[in-house]
């Protein structure tokens, strides 16, 4: 971690407020609209502007920024992997390493130590769908710097512990930047600094099939019944709270997630076409 990090004073997430379900009765409060951008007039953006956005990455040959967004279990981070291994079948491989794969959840805020302690002994538990538990001031941050060129640092969150782990640097000037997370395209800010814009709409019990699945892999004594008193508590509230409205902002919409090959392979030559091999 840099001199930076450290003179920097930590924001932690705020375990007592929005983002807190302290009994499997409570869900999340509302934000105020301004926040999630509801204040701003509904237009999605044209085919024009789309490929306006584009060609302006192009000229600039600044990276090509494409957020994908979903919910959990939507298949975000494989659509990701499967974009650049179809730009390595397509004979791109020089691009696909020049390809920076960012994680919304690597910008989860850390709770402070005492609130640590009340998680640890189970007395509360934080909503890590909420939009408060995410660092987005950050996330815009490291977005800027990747467009600048420069080297950087981008936070790594360790997801079985549910805390930060570190700090990784992205030496290389990416061509294109995927950055993926149920909220990518909540947040006006970091909305702007998008190129494309991807919503995955995969069904509910599609998704709660492969957390349920992700769950047991990770530890085959999981607690069935607290995990699904957790998606129909918390999680599902907050998707429908939070996650599902931002389809609205989508320029492009990808039915079957992960598994929809076609889609993925046209993102991929959309790539190519506009010419972001270095």
């Amino acid at each position: 971690m840099s001199a930076a990090h450290n003179t920097t004073k930590p924001q932690h997430a705020k375990v007592r407020s929005d983002c807190v379900i302290s009994s499997p009765a409570a869900v999340p409060f509302r934000i105020p609209a301004s926040f999630s951008g509801t204040s701003t007039p509904l237009t999605p953006r044209s085919a024009a502007a789309l490929s306006s956005a584009s060609l302006h990455a192009q000229r600039t040959r600044r990276p090509m920024f494409i957020g994908i967004g979903g919910g959990r279990g939507s298949g975000k981070e494989h659509t990701c992997h499967n974009i650049i291994s179809t730009l390595r079948r397509l004979g791109h491989a020089e691009l696909a390493d020049r390809v920076v794969h960012l994680h919304l959840d690597d910008f989860h805020r850390a709770p402070s130590a005492s609130d640590s302690e009340q998680l640890r002994l189970g007395n509360e538990q934080i909503n890590y769908d909420h939009p408060e538990s995410y660092d987005f001031a950050l996330l815009h941050k490291v977005l800027a710097q990747l467009g600048s060129g420069e080297p950087t640092e981008v936070p790594m969150w360790d997801r079985r512990r549910k805390e930060r782990k570190g700090w990784r640097t992205v030496e290389c000037t990416p061509r294109v930047v995927l950055l993926e997370g149920t909220l990518v395209l909540f947040g006006r800010e970091v909305r702007e600094c998008l190129d494309m814009r991807v919503f995955l709409d995969v069904d509910s019990d599609t998704r709660l099939g492969r957390q349920v699945r992700a769950a047991i892999e990770q530890d085959e004594q999981v607690d069935l019944k607290r995990f699904l008193d957790l998606y129909l508590f918390v999680a599902k509230p907050s998707f429908e709270e939070f996650v599902w409205p931002t389809k609205r902002w989508a320029d492009v919409i990808i039915p079957k997630g992960d598994t929809n090959g076609v889609a993925i392979e046209l993102i991929a030559q959309r790539l190519i076409d506009l010419g972001q091999d270095p």
